[in-house]
């Protein structure tokens, strides 16, 4: 990526005449957990840990090329964060990894002269506490064992699709998750803790048709995968703070 370009969603920011002028500014996310203090006679906080992590903030400003239709540009900016869900982006300065975010308070633009089109607008962003590898990489599995290797310290939640049809089983380093009436394909997101499938454009809701558990993850390292029957591609969200 060029220095000071980004991409939000399907908009890139050479696409409105746009560059970040500054380095961004992100944090690092809180884990969460609570200290309670009340218990008598003991020298420190009981800990009681979420294994798991609040949003981060990312903050930055963005300048607009002098334009008749600036005002135009600055509204599909907005707009690509203003989604009502969480949207992919990258930034120049960490353009191997895609944030997911949404804008949260208000957009602060600036005119840098009384006769000049030139504008900056200053935003902050609520972002979800991982940032996920840049492409996610992806991968064939079948009924031969195959190893996918997490480069990362963090577990994988992937998203699969399995073809097939009837009484599936997917293994994951010894972990069998099962899968019954399987009518020619079926998906599975494991972060957002869904199974379904596409029927003529229309998705269907399959989530009885995968056995009651935990839904498939991939640690860190290396991972056995195999099918019992069929084929499956597998999209790897490898993740990192």
């Amino acid at each position: 990526m060029n220095k000071g370009s980004f991409t939000i969603g399907q908009l890139n920011s050479e696409d409105i005449q746009a560059v970040i002028t500054s380095f961004p500014e992100i944090t690092i996310p809180e884990r969460k957990h609570t200290l309670n203090t009340s218990p008598v006679g003991i020298d420190r906080a009981i800990l009681f840990d979420d294994n798991a992590y609040e949003n981060r903030t990312i903050k930055f400003t963005v300048g607009f090329k002098p334009s008749e239709i600036v005002g135009q540009h600055i509204v599909k900016f907005l707009a690509a964060l203003d989604t009502g869900k969480y949207v992919d982006l990258r930034l120049y300065s960490d353009e191997n990894y895609t944030y997911q975010v949404v804008r949260t308070g208000e957009a602060e633009v600036t005119r840098k002269g009384i006769n000049s089109t030139y504008r900056e607008v200053a935003v902050t962003l609520s972002a979800a506490p991982y940032k996920y590898v840049y492409p996610a990489p992806t991968g064939t599995i079948g009924t031969t064992q195959t190893t996918l290797t997490n480069p990362t310290l963090s577990p994988d939640k992937p998203y699969i699709k399995i073809t097939g049809s009837g009484a599936i089983n997917l293994t994951i380093n010894g972990t069998v998750y099962k899968f019954t009436g399987v009518s020619g394909s079926i998906e599975l997101d494991s972060a957002m803790q869904n199974v379904w499938r596409v029927d003529s454009g229309v998705m269907v809701n399959e989530n009885a048709k995968m056995a009651i558990g935990p839904f498939p993850m991939l640690k860190p390292g290396p991972n056995t995968v195999k099918l019992s029957a069929g084929t499956a591609t597998i999209e790897m969200r490898w993740r990192t703070l």
